[in-house]
């Protein structure tokens, strides 16, 4: 029976009543976990409608695929004919933001290493080594 609770437990301690309830009990906590993380989808019938979830979309034919949506759109040149030529400090950088429509925005120095994911709504502001905006871009 010690052989049982195995190596979580001191010799001295594997015959103690208390040693056995916590192995039973760290099962009986963990058997369920595992049975959920094996279980299957739930079928459609039994998940809640876009009208149950307050939703008002058009409901989506099965085998159909659901429509993208729509991609935020970022257009750079009202801020860079605005911008190229000031000095890139966080107002002016919000501002290209702004009037290029985008939602987020990065300052980029020469060199510095950056990612080249395209992320569609994000302005790019490049800068000199004096921080003076030299373009400013999507993407």
């Amino acid at each position: 029976m010690s052989n049982r609770i195995g190596p979580l437990f001191p010799l001295r301690l594997r015959n103690l009543p208390a040693a056995r309830l916590l192995s039973g009990a760290v099962l009986a906590a963990t058997l369920p976990l595992a049975m959920a993380a094996c279980a299957g989808p739930r079928p459609t019938e039994e998940m809640p409608s876009s009208a149950e979830q307050g939703g008002a979309a058009e409901p989506i034919a099965p085998g159909e695929p659901h429509p993208m949506p729509a991609p935020r759109t970022c257009n750079a040149d009202a801020a860079k004919a605005a911008l190229v030529g000031k000095t890139a400090d966080a107002a002016t950088v919000e501002r290209a933001r702004t009037q290029a429509g985008g939602h987020t925005v990065r300052v980029l120095k020469p060199g510095q290493a950056i990612t080249k994911e395209y992320m569609d709504g994000r302005v790019n502001v490049h800068v000199d080594e004096n921080n003076v905006i030299v373009d400013v871009g999507c993407g």
